[in-house]
């Protein structure tokens, strides 16, 4: 692999390389790309980097937009394997510098069905060993055809998760219990999530496990921002594009918002697979049908006064679900309240005596056409009305959450709800959309993941030997579009 820049003809002001979007995916292709010589040019149409993954500040209080669980944890065990010990590496990022803090543990309930689970994987086995006796063979068995399966291979077989759960698994509450958190972070299917997907994701929640950078996500952001500033990648920020254009199977020139015109030899799309076909003018270059989700979720922040555990509150995530049945899909209303997502990033480390603010955050699965349909007035109405019925939902979660709804509202000092017509006016995404990595939960699973394949076709345009010249649709990445002949 070439460390010197290319030879190829960029032209007049043109680049090696266009990256779309300046979320994980982007910035870690944008970067990788810097590293053996390219020169590359980041578009990205908000005014910060993070994507789908970036933080704010309100009132002094600052927020992770996205940052609920940095999985894949690097224990003991997984040594050099680790998947993020593997980015840190390429992206030459100090694994210390994000001051990694584990979760305390975490939980999924369907009713009044529980498992518990931490960093330590054997804790796992043995609450399904012990809430499941009957399914202890059949769920070892389990786990051994996953450690068998190629779900790291770009090329694995997509299979559904919900089938081979159904053969392996005889008791469907356990099969039900196992894919609500792997579908919340990272499914793409309606109540359901490809194999491979959930392979990955099992490996990354329950083998190796939570954590949370001490600073949020701005302890990732800022190193590699930092690394793409050294390398002189060019960042054009408040940037949209408006069309990719074609000229027949190559790429012509990128056009952007402001009709400025960007020309490159490789184009690197990390906007989203539906949202990137969107640009490609003329309509059809690409040669893979895409189609459009119409999932997205709801999330409300709760700010208040001390810590979790002043209120016996010690657990980290909690996915929740009403009955023994998982529905994971668009909702028939605007907000889905039957299951969800409560983290509280605060029980992250060991616990802190201090007096100081703490969040409770709180995670549905929302239509987004209907909040993105809603005339303004309506939509703050509307938004602080199930604000209040997540609220009352949630906390029901927790231990003697009900009785101490009170107590706790009288500590809340801000409040704060994305919905999907957020999502839509600061990142682009239309919705959560099928084959691509456009996770509204937003752990750093999805991202870390999409920053992956990333990598990879970043690496494929800095070996000699790639020369595609059509489309080529990618799973993650989503798109790498050439210039140049085959």
């Amino acid at each position: 692999m070439p460390s010197t820049p290319s030879n190829s003809q960029t032209g007049s002001g043109g680049y090696d390389v266009a990256v779309i979007g300046a979320g994980l995916s982007g910035l870690s292709a944008a970067l990788r790309l810097a590293m053996f010589g390219k020169k590359v040019v980041l578009l990205e149409r908000h005014s910060v980097v993070g994507g789908l993954n970036s933080f704010y500040s309100k009132k002094g209080i600052k927020f992770d937009v996205g940052l609920h669980a940095l999985t894949n944890y690097p224990s003991p065990q997984s040594g050099k394997s680790s998947p993020l010990l593997k980015l840190c590496r390429q992206l030459r990022i100090s694994l210390d510098s994000l001051d990694l803090l584990p979760q305390s543990h975490s939980r999924i309930t369907f009713g009044t069905e529980s498992l518990r689970f931490d960093n330590n994987f054997e804790y796992f086995v043995s609450q399904v060993e012990e809430r499941f006796p009957k399914e202890r063979d059949r769920f070892q068995s389990l786990l051994s055809k996953m450690a068998e399966f190629p779900a790291y291979s770009i090329d694995a077989e997509e299979l559904s998760t919900r089938a081979i759960l159904k053969e392996s698994i005889m008791d469907p509450l356990l099969s039900e219990m196992l894919l609500c958190p792997t579908c919340y972070y990272g499914s793409a299917r309606k109540n359901d999530i490809d194999f491979p997907t959930f392979v990955m994701l099992f490996d990354a929640i329950f083998k190796q496990g939570l954590a949370r950078p001490e600073q949020g996500i701005r302890a990732i952001l800022k190193p590699i921002v930092s690394k793409l500033r050294q390398l002189g990648v060019k960042r054009m920020m408040k940037s949209p594009v408006q069309s990719i254009r074609a000229n027949g199977s190559r790429i012509s020139e990128i056009k952007l918002e402001n009709d400025e015109c960007i020309s490159a030899d490789f184009v690197i799309s990390t906007c989203g697979a539906v949202e990137t076909e969107y640009l490609l003018e003329p309509s059809g270059a690409s040669s893979a049908s895409t189609e459009q989700g119409c999932f997205s979720i709801m999330e409300s922040i709760f700010v208040f006064e001390g810590s979790p555990r002043d209120f016996g509150w010690d657990e980290t995530v909690v996915f929740f679900n009403d009955s023994k049945t998982f529905s994971f899909g668009e909702p028939e209303g605007p907000i889905d309240l039957r299951s969800g997502v409560l983290c509280m990033p605060e029980n992250y480390g060991a616990p802190d005596s201090g007096s100081r603010e703490s969040k409770v955050r709180i995670t549905h699965p929302a239509r987004f056409s209907h909040w993105t349909g809603l005339e303004q007035n309506s939509y703050e109405l509307q938004k602080a009305l199930w604000e209040e019925k997540i609220l009352q939902q949630g906390l029901a979660y927790l231990p003697e959450g009900k009785k101490q709804m009170d107590a706790f509202k009288s500590k809340i000092i801000l409040r704060d709800t994305f919905t999907p017509r957020t999502i839509k006016k600061y990142t682009d995404h239309t919705t959560k959309t099928n084959g691509s990595c456009t996770d509204h939960v937003r752990t750093m699973y999805g991202s870390w993941r999409a920053a992956q394949q990333a990598l990879a076709e970043a690496e494929k345009v800095c070996s000699s030997g790639f020369g595609r010249g059509g489309v080529s649709r990618q799973c993650f990445a989503d798109f790498v579009l050439s210039r140049r002949a085959p």
